[in-house]
């Protein structure tokens, strides 16, 4: 057996998004008390000192009230949250963008309101003061810039007004301490090359929806990381179903890949992915490559964002990122096959 791959527990991350969008264990919406403080707990005795939400995720609230419970000062934890996107009123003919799967185990305070977007500088400065109150602490460590790619897709982006005046406005919140890091969270991986380029010497932190299949783009990326001082962030390292299949996702039910109820072109994908991993689990390769990544590029890769609704599953997971093997010749035939790069390092 390979030694363990040596990731101290800080470069993991909480994600909270599920804290929100749930479904609890067995369905149904989250409770604070019974799902949220145990995954709270589970993380900060595994030595996890980071958290990461959004607006968007109908989460914080519930962090909060899990750190408050637990009687762990806010401010002996990094929190990172993210802008753009907000709650608004379901009316009008205002459009929810996130599948039903996601929408299903919102706690009822949540119920009637649907995501839209504000990039004006007083709506992100509403949305993330929001965030630090429902945190509870004084500072952000971070706070990324939520998905303006799926902006552009939705409803136009037209960036002197809807990325330029935000991002100065996040400039001074950075001046002024009450920001520690400005970021992206975002899932096309060209987006962090195109702000590099608009908005140079600005970046701290790249957020990226992870799985292997992102590789390619993921490693041009890295480099970029190194020239141009930037860290990058794996996030969703135990996100959906994608790489968490146990059938060929060919005639699987229908899951999520990439936040969206995946296509005939993604489910043949991750089939390809599916039939040369053979007796080793998806979440094994996924865990094994996130490893692999934060070992190799530990100055550009700093961060692996996991989020579950079961301490148990956090605690494997953290295992598998650093334990997680995957056999010479299922490397070998991934990199013949082009799904993953043949530099990227297996060991």
């Amino acid at each position: 057996m390979a030694a363990a791959r040596e990731i101290s527990s800080d470069k993991f991350v909480f994600g909270c998004h599920r804290f929100g969008f749930g479904p609890a264990p067995g369905g149904g919406a989250v409770s604070t008390e019974r799902h949220v403080i145990p995954l709270v707990r589970t993380a900060l005795d595994q030595g996890v000192r980071a958290f990461d939400s959004a607006t968007l995720y109908r989460a914080t609230l519930q962090l909060g009230a899990a750190l408050d419970a637990l009687g762990v000062d806010p401010n002996t934890i990094r929190f990172q949250t993210k802008c753009l996107r907000y709650l608004g009123l379901n009316a009008g003919g205002a459009k929810e963008h996130q599948p039903e799967a996601l929408l299903q185990g919102i706690p009822r305070r949540y119920q009637g309101l649907t995501d839209k977007w504000d990039p004006s500088p007083k709506g992100i400065e509403q949305q993330i003061c929001r965030e630090r109150i429902e945190y509870g602490g004084d500072i952000l460590y971070g706070v990324a810039l939520h998905d303006p790619p799926d902006m552009r897709k939705q409803v136009g982006l037209d960036w002197s007004t809807d990325i330029a005046p935000g991002v100065e406005w996040l400039r001074e919140a950075k001046r002024t301490g009450f920001v520690e890091r400005i970021g992206l969270g975002i899932k096309e991986p060209d987006f962090v090359h195109e702000f590099i380029a608009k908005e140079p010497a600005t970046l701290d932190y790249a957020g990226l929806t992870f799985c292997p299949s992102i590789l390619g783009p993921l490693m041009k990326i890295i480099s970029a990381a190194g020239q141009h001082g930037f860290e990058v962030t794996l996030m969703g390292i135990n996100y959906g179903q994608a790489f968490t299949l146990t059938e060929d996702p060919l005639t699987a039910p229908p899951f999520l890949y990439n936040y969206e109820v995946a296509n005939a072109a993604e489910r043949e994908l991750m089939s390809r992915f599916f039939r040369i991993c053979g007796s080793t689990p998806l979440l094994h390769l996924s865990a094994a490559v996130a490893g692999l990544l934060v070992t190799h590029f530990p100055k550009a890769v700093t961060q692996i964002v996991t989020s579950t609704m079961t301490p148990s599953r956090l605690v494997d997971t953290m295992r598998l990122v650093r334990e997680a093997e995957v056999p010479a010749p299922v490397w070998a035939e991934l990199k013949a096959a082009e799904l993953i790069p043949r530099e990227f390092p297996t060991s």
